[in-house]
């Protein structure tokens, strides 16, 4: 999988710890499964790329706090980048697309949260750069919403993201890709 890189997105400390929203559903399995996409991603000399939310002041992940930090189990070296963004997008208003370019990647592999607003955002925009998109399937996650389950909300943003062009595959496939 030449000139790929792994996007991590926004798997951060509040999202997981119960404290000011409910914990992310299945968010022992989307550590798990991140963290070994991170771990494949390094030994196949690809590169990684941390996405970390700056909310404004008072709301869950603002800067600084503890809710904003990147989730401990997510292991970061410190030679890889973290991109900081306000938007739900990590392209918009970053560095992110001039990193990637210059890093001579064309395929991302997506992980991380949430669903239908982070990870569908940021992947649709690196599709509409004209890049390829991976979707680690079952290593993005959401919170219940009143209308819908987390896994309704999963289970959707997959196939809106694979009618869009993505390709949508689960973590064991990309981990064996990765291995090849």
């Amino acid at each position: 999988m030449e000139n790929a890189a792994l996007v991590v997105i926004d798997v951060q400390i509040g999202a997981f710890d119960g404290k000011a929203i409910a914990s992310i559903h299945s968010g022992d399995d989307l550590l798990d499964r991140a963290s070994r996409l991170i771990a494949a991603a390094r030994a196949a000399k690809l590169p990684v790329i941390f996405v970390q939310h700056c909310a404004n002041e008072g709301q869950l992940l603002m800067k600084g706090s503890q809710a904003w930090e990147l989730h401990p189990k997510i292991q970061i070296n410190p030679n890889e980048p973290i991109v900081y963004k306000r938007q739900s997008s990590a392209f918009n208003d970053t560095g992110l697309h001039k990193m990637l370019q210059q890093l001579n990647v064309d395929t991302i592999i997506s992980c991380g949260i949430q669903s239908e607003h982070c990870v569908s955002n940021t992947s649709i925009a690196a599709l509409d750069l004209g890049m390829n998109v991976i979707v680690a399937g079952d290593a993005h996650s959401t919170l219940s919403t009143d209308d819908d389950t987390a896994e309704t909300i999963i289970a959707r943003q997959n196939k809106v993201l694979a009618d869009r062009g993505a390709a949508v595959q689960g973590t064991a496939e990309i981990l064996e890709h990765l291995s090849a």
